[in-house]
């Protein structure tokens, strides 16, 4: 009986494997909008949410709309955050173009590893109810955002396990963008070198971060992407955006 089970669990990790390679982000571009797109936006405190609330400042609001805004619950700073974003867009948009979703931290500045176990284990439930299972119930046809813009830290990547569940069973799903902070210059982030592989656009604001890989955006990217036997680089160099 052990090995039967022990059999199982196994084929049941390589299908599950060979799935997520084959939902893996290929570098395509993505497909032509009409309508609005909604979008997701995590705040991830500190130094992270002043960076997104730079990038946001040439946010078109009316492109992007609704607006969900995730942040860590009791981050008072985020929260003021959204609202000066907001405000700033206020001229084209109402209070119905954005949302919060307030979610416990995956993890704390020092904060152990069992006690960060513990902590990420709850973010992890809290948003798969609210990003997959209740928009699932809401509008099957539709993931909870259109896009998430992400820059760490770690609930980040709790937010993209959670978004890849509607790639691996088939449905539409959340495209990704995920943008380095500002201040690695070197050397990827944590969050960063976790989520290289899985999100659609990855951004880096130093080349140095990433190496070679990375494609400056405009001219050079379109050179670097006109060799048609080259997949396209799903990383780009977009200079100074803080």
């Amino acid at each position: 009986m052990l090995l039967l089970l022990a059999a199982v669990l196994a084929a049941a990790i390589l299908a599950l494997g060979l799935r997520l390679r084959a939902v893996l982000p290929r570098g395509a571009p993505p497909p032509r909008r009409t309508a609005p797109a909604r979008l997701g936006v995590f705040l991830g405190s500190g130094g992270h949410t002043g960076e997104m609330r730079a990038l946001l400042s040439a946010l078109d609001g009316e492109k992007y709309a609704p607006r969900v805004y995730v942040y860590g619950a009791g981050d008072e700073m985020s929260l003021r955050a959204v609202a000066d974003v907001e405000s700033a867009l206020g001229g084209t948009t109402s209070n119905k173009d954005y949302e919060l979703l307030a979610l416990p931290r995956a993890r704390a500045v020092g904060e152990g590893k069992l006690s960060t176990l513990v902590s990420a284990s709850k973010t992890l439930v809290f948003a798969t109810w609210y990003t997959f299972a209740l928009p699932l119930l809401r509008r099957p046809s539709t993931p909870w955002v259109d896009v998430l813009l992400l820059n760490g830290p770690g609930t980040a990547v709790v937010l993209v396990a959670v978004a890849y569940i509607r790639r691996l069973l088939g449905l539409s799903y959340t495209r990704i963008i995920y943008v380095e902070s500002f201040a690695r210059v070197k050397t990827l982030s944590l969050s960063g070198k976790l989520l290289r592989p899985f999100v659609d656009t990855f951004v880096v604001q130093w080349p140095e971060a990433v190496g070679p890989s990375a494609t400056k955006a405009g001219a050079d990217a379109d050179t670097a992407g006109a060799d048609s036997r080259t997949r396209p680089s799903r990383v780009t160099y977009r200079g100074f955006l803080v």
